[in-house]
């Protein structure tokens, strides 16, 4: 007697409900985090900022945040901070700077760019983590879950730094899942970030949002 086929109903409509998640709440989630300037997980790169940093690299700095600068105009100003200050912070906020704009405007080559730059060349490992929690985002809205996973990997926590990122790293992972339509990696994603999430976070509820939606 041939095996009767198991039931996929109730899968199918677990994974569209996760789907609908996604597609009513994913990018004005990713938005909202993406173009923030403030900290991540609790860190703030800011305040690794050398008092003694060149007067130019500063002066580069203020001129690129002036919101009369053209978009192409703060490029280059970040470029020149890329190049003559690589090992600034400056250089790293200022990708982050053109990064954000540059998500404002759709323009996610630009700001993968941006934050690739960053990701590689911060010379503090809370801004390196940063700039490839930002990295992954962009990748998330630009709907690359191969690149997300990459950007956000396990090992990346394991990295100097990196343990106050790893909810941060494990939340990306599962809305990566979520794209790929791989319901129990992204269940197991989920409950790793809300378990290393910070004792009464306010970000509870939504890992706990995603992981009902599952």
């Amino acid at each position: 007697m041939a095996e009767e086929p198991k039931p996929q109903f109730a899968e199918d409509e677990d994974l569209e409900r996760a789907k609908a998640f996604w597609s009513e709440n994913g990018r004005s989630i990713i938005a909202g985090i993406v173009l923030g300037v403030g900290a991540i997980g609790g860190y703030n790169g800011w305040q690794f900022w050398q008092k003694n940093e060149g007067e130019s690299a500063s002066i580069l700095y203020e001129n690129m945040q002036d919101t009369s600068v053209k978009f192409d105009a703060a490029k280059g100003l970040a470029d020149d901070l890329a190049n003559d200050y690589a090992k600034s912070p400056y250089a790293v906020h200022a990708a982050w700077h053109i990064a954000k704009r540059a998500v404002e405007e759709k323009d996610y080559d630009e700001a993968i760019s941006r934050l690739s730059w960053a990701a590689d060349n911060a010379d503090e490992a809370g801004l390196k983590h940063i700039s490839s929690i930002r990295l992954a985002m962009v990748h998330l809205a630009n709907g690359d879950a191969d690149a997300v996973l990459a950007a956000a990997a396990e090992s990346k926590a394991s990295e100097a730094g990196g343990e106050q990122f790893v909810s941060r790293y494990a939340e990306l992972r599962g809305d990566a899942y979520v794209l790929k339509e791989d319901i129990e990696a992204a269940r197991e994603a989920y409950e790793l970030s809300l378990q290393s999430l910070t004792p009464g976070s306010s970000h509870t509820d939504l890992l706990q949002l995603k992981i009902d939606n599952l």
